[in-house]
C-alpha cells in the first residue's frame, strides 16, 4: 500500500498562523495517555497580525491542526482517533476559526532500510507495509522527524475533496505491494 507524508503547503504565503501555542501547549501533552492534561489550557490563541489570512484546511506548524472539514474526513476513516477543539482568534477583524488538534498513534512501522543523517534526523525514509497497513492516519515511532502519515485511500479522498493548504508527498515502503510493482 502506498503512504504520504502530510505537510502544509509552504506555497500559499497568507497562510494564518496561531501565536502562543507552544508556551501553553507542552509537546509531552500531544499523547493519548497525556491528552487529559489539554482539558484544562484555554483553548483561544491569536493568530499573527497580517493584512490578508488565508484559512487552510491543515496547519503543521506549531502543532498539527485541522479545519473542521478535513477533520471530519479523517475521523470518517479513524473513528476512534482523538481531536481537541482550538480557536483561532483573529482580533483586529473580531473573527473565531475552529480548528482541531489531532493526536494521531504513533507506530513503529521504520524499515531496516531507513536512513539517517550524522546527526540522527532521516536523510530516506522507508517504512515497512505490513506494520503500517491496519492505520490511515498516523505518526512514526523512533525518529526525531513530526511526520503525520495518511495511507492511499485517505490521500485520495483528501484530493478528491481539494482541500486547501496541504500537500501529499509519498513515503518509499518495503513491503508486499512494493514488491509486487517492482517486478511488473
Amino acid at each position: 500500500m502506498n503512504y504520504f507524508i502530510l505537510s502544509q503547503d509552504e506555497r500559499i504565503l497568507n497562510a494564518v498562523e496561531p501565536v502562543g501555542i507552544t508556551q501553553t501547549i507542552k509537546k509531552e501533552w500531544l499523547t493519548v495517555e497525556k491528552m487529559g492534561e489539554l482539558d484544562a489550557i484555554d483553548s483561544q490563541f491569536p493568530i499573527l497580525d497580517k493584512t490578508e489570512q488565508d484559512y487552510i484546511d491543515f496547519i503543521s506548524r506549531p502543532i498539527a491542526l485541522l479545519a473542521d472539514p478535513l477533520k471530519q474526513l479523517v475521523e470518517k476513516y479513524n473513528p476512534q482517533m482523538p481531536f481537541k477543539p482550538l480557536v483561532l482568534v483573529d482580533i483586529p477583524k473580531i473573527k473565531q476559526t475552529l480548528y482541531w488538534m489531532v493526536i494521531p498513534p504513533k507506530v513503529a512501522c521504520l524499515s531496516p532500510k531507513t536512513e539517517y543523517h550524522l546527526d540522527g534526523t532521516v536523510k530516506k525514509l522507508v517504512i515497512d507495509e505490513a506494520l503500517a497497513a491496519p492505520y490511515t492516519f498516523f505518526k512514526i515511532d523512533g525518529i526525531k522527524e513530526d511526520f503525520i502519515l495518511v495511507n492511499i485511500e485517505l490521500a485520495e479522498s483528501m484530493l478528491r475533496r481539494s482541500f486547501r493548504g496541504l500537500r501529499l508527498v509519498k513515503v518509499q515502503t518495503e513491503g508486499r505491494w512494493n514488491d509486487i510493482f517492482i517486478n511488473l
